[in-house]
């Protein structure tokens, strides 16, 4: 059970495609409300416990009112919904997990617990300029979203520090179904154990992929963490599993400049379900070209941003990327996609500001 002495509010937002066997939430107890957005269009069985809320699509328009159009479907993005609601409810802390994940022990104290002011926990920032923390401890596998462009002995090698500071993004980790990239799991049958920060908790100076799998945050945050929904390059290939990916890269970027830091480790969740590797392979082609213009672009949009409140500092940013959009080298129909999501991020921006 959590922390009888920790009076923070706690809301579970999972998106459902389909029904799940419940038993998988049994460490969540009775008085935390799980909010469901329904992404199965209305066709999940009724939930078995009095603290679930279904949100289907109508329930979702009612509520959002003219800012559901900042609201994606029909992929992993449905999510925000239920950080949008939480958020509007007035709950301290936001906790995203998967519906295929499994919770043990005091998974909710344990998030509560790294979402804390912290004085010179272990840390660990990468050698290289820009470069990136592998939150799987492993030499020859890397988290879903780690470019391959920094995918060398000289260019992952990071080093360990410390950091002091508030904790307001904790991502925990999970095993047996790492959540690597589909095309990295033919070469070879990957690791069931995501190495040794499971057992701690460590900071991450600089950029890591953030998986939305199992994450808890400071509410405060949500009006700056948006996760990317699915585009069509050409009206023809589906940008997908990117949501988390590059929504996250934004908030990390955002959080660096308020100084809030980001962790991960504790508490692992055990994934369950591997979708069909050509499926994923497929869906995460036009993510691993289309990435690294993409972070140049967030780099140069967040360059010039002070440090401020997350609503007004997301809506610097969002003009900061769409300006940039037309100078950047990337190939036309990569500067379509960035636009459209360019404009899903306004709309979420939006949807937080008092005179929208």
């Amino acid at each position: 059970m959590t922390n009888p002495t920790d009076d923070r509010s706690v809301c579970v937002v999972i998106p459902m495609p389909n029904d799940p066997p419940w038993e998988l939430f049994d460490a969540i107890s009775d008085d935390i409300p799980i909010i469901v957005c329904d992404d199965s269009n209305g066709k999940l069985a009724p939930a078995p416990r009095p603290n679930v809320t279904y949100f289907d699509y109508a329930a979702q328009e009612a509520y959002a009112g003219k800012h559901y159009a900042a609201m994606p479907h029909r992929s992993a993005a449905s999510r925000n919904f239920g950080h949008y609601w939480a958020y509007k409810e007035g709950f301290d802390v936001i906790i995203a997990l998967d519906y295929d994940c499994d919770t043990r022990g005091d998974w909710v104290g344990d998030h509560l617990s790294c979402l804390t002011t912290v004085t010179d926990q272990p840390a660990v920032k990468p050698v290289a300029q820009g470069g990136w923390v592998n939150s799987i401890e492993n030499d020859e596998f890397y988290a879903r979203g780690y470019p391959y462009e920094y995918r060398t002995s000289e260019l992952s090698q990071v080093i360990d520090t410390t950091a002091s500071g508030e904790v307001k993004l904790n991502m925990g980790v999970w095993d047996r179904v790492l959540d690597l990239n589909g095309v990295d799991k033919f070469w070879k049958e990957p690791p069931y154990d995501p190495g040794l920060r499971a057992d701690e908790n460590c900071i991450a100076l600089g950029n890591i992929p953030v998986c939305g799998m199992n994450t808890s945050f400071a509410a405060e945050l949500t009006p700056a963490y948006f996760f990317l929904p699915d585009c069509w390059v050409n009206g023809t290939w589906q940008l997908s599993r990117h949501d988390d990916i590059w929504g996250g890269y934004i908030i990390k970027k955002l959080m660096d400049i308020n100084g809030d830091l980001f962790s991960w480790g504790r508490p692992v969740v055990e994934h369950t379900r591997q979708t069909p590797l050509e499926r994923v392979a497929v869906l995460e082609q036009w993510m691993h070209l289309m990435s690294v213009p993409f972070y140049e672009l967030v780099d140069e949009a967040v360059a010039d941003l002070s440090p401020g409140g997350y609503v007004d500092l997301y809506a610097g940013f969002v003009d900061e990327f769409e300006r940039r959009i037309e100078g950047s080298r990337a190939p036309v129909h990569y500067r379509a996609i960035y636009s459209e999501l360019a404009d899903w991020m306004r709309r979420w921006s939006l949807a937080f500001q008092k005179t929208a």
